[in-house]
């Protein structure tokens, strides 16, 4: 989850002390609490989405993949190029809207991200049949530059929608993704690597992507029973990091043949006893040791993925893990399912977009909420026939 990134950086004021000399001064703490928590809520409603309707073709086969991918990989490059023009301190502050950017990190997140999409362009054939844009060879990010520059001019009047939609999306993404890297490694999260074991599904083969969920299980016939049965219904696998609470109250209540059933078939990783950062956790070995030996002792599974609370990890905990012959999981693709201001078919829309610029990776959802359940059917139906490889 994401949550917790935006209350790291803004102080929000929870409490006015109220005495006859300082009427004014409460007034005016009341009028900076109300800033702060606008501020909030205006960081949290600005998440990328987009709508997939603008994209007039469908992506239901190997070639409609490619070619859809291509195009969203050409705006995404652009909006990335944009902003990396971005060089005074103060204008990259304001525009991350973060107090301290660490510029090594961005441009060691630029550098790989410009690899993986040249990478992509490269194994993908360029001049697909029977749609109207082709482009030039590609074999450097300036050759992507190269055709992504005034795309729109070169675009069919049914695609200028679906560019306009792209474009907006891509600049907050970019957005969304350059404040990770800029707030990275003050503050962890899956933008960046701290130890080559741990995965992020960017090393997946070509449209090779695994499905992901967190913070569960919820009580017997709750979201994640019901979540596990569509994906059941759909023939799809997945990994659960389970919260070790959430896990240890439901064998209580429901005794431990209802997670191995519950669980049958599926695998499942630890995201620790708790939903605290780690790093500043100061119990973090024990979060880590007690949630696997609940896993252990109650469906007979041993853990082989940790994934950190909101993807915070330091080298202590990797180190930890490997030692008990574990390592983390992450993830390159944030369904953002648990912020309120989005919904279940622009979640769809949003992964489908992300899949199609990324080629492969980790999906993340969270089974504790309802989205998933309605978003992923979704996806699935749109990419049905297109060759995707679901681990």
């Amino acid at each position: 989850m994401k949550k917790t990134t935006a209350k790291n950086e803004r102080r929000s004021i929870s409490s006015f002390i109220f005495t006859k000399r300082s009427k004014y001064k409460s007034l005016l703490l009341i009028l900076l609490s109300c800033v702060s928590i606008c501020s909030m809520a205006q960081y949290k409603s600005n998440i990328a989405k987009i709508d997939r309707s603008t994209w007039p073709y469908k992506i239901d086969s190997a070639s409609e993949f490619d070619y859809a991918s291509q195009m969203e990989m050409l705006v995404f490059s652009w909006e990335l190029n944009k902003a990396l023009k971005i060089k005074n301190i103060d204008s990259l502050k304001q525009y991350l809207r973060i107090k301290s950017v660490n510029q090594n990190s961005i441009y060691e997140y630029s550098r790989q991200i410009k690899g993986m999409i040249l990478q992509n362009f490269k194994q993908l054939d360029i001049h697909p049949k029977n749609y109207h844009i082709k482009l030039s060879e590609i074999n450097s990010w300036n050759d992507i530059l190269t055709n992504a520059n005034n795309l729109e001019t070169k675009l069919p009047t049914n695609l200028l929608a679906w560019y306009n939609n792209s474009s907006r999306f891509y600049s907050k993404y970019v957005g969304e993704q350059l404040r990770l890297a800029g707030l990275f490694p003050s503050i962890t999260s899956e933008i960046l690597k701290l130890d080559n074991t741990e995965s992020t599904g960017v090393k997946f083969q070509d449209k090779e992507f695994l499905l992901s969920f967190d913070d569960g299980p919820t009580a017997k016939g709750g979201n994640t029973d019901k979540l596990i049965e569509i994906l059941k219904q759909y023939n799809k696998n997945a990994i659960f990091f389970v919260l070790g609470k959430n896990f240890e109250t439901r064998s209580k209540l429901n005794g431990n043949e209802n997670l191995k059933n519950l669980y049958r078939g599926f695998k499942i990783g630890s995201h620790g006893n708790i939903h605290k950062a780690h790093p500043r956790y100061q119990a973090w070995k024990h979060s880590i040791a007690y949630t696997d030996s609940l896993i252990n002792r109650n469906i007979n599974r041993t853990v082989k993925y940790f994934r950190p609370p909101y993807g915070q990890r330091n080298s202590k905990i990797i180190e930890y893990l490997k030692s008990k012959n574990q390592s983390v999981m992450l993830w390159n693709i944030d369904s953002q399912d648990w912020n309120s201001k989005i919904n279940s078919k622009e979640v769809a829309d949003r992964i489908i977009s992300l899949m199609l610029v990324w080629r492969k990776g980790i999906l993340l959802f969270h089974d504790i909420h309802s989205k998933s359940k309605y978003a992923l059917p979704i996806v699935w139906k749109q990419l049905e026939q297109s060759s995707i490889n679901w681990k």
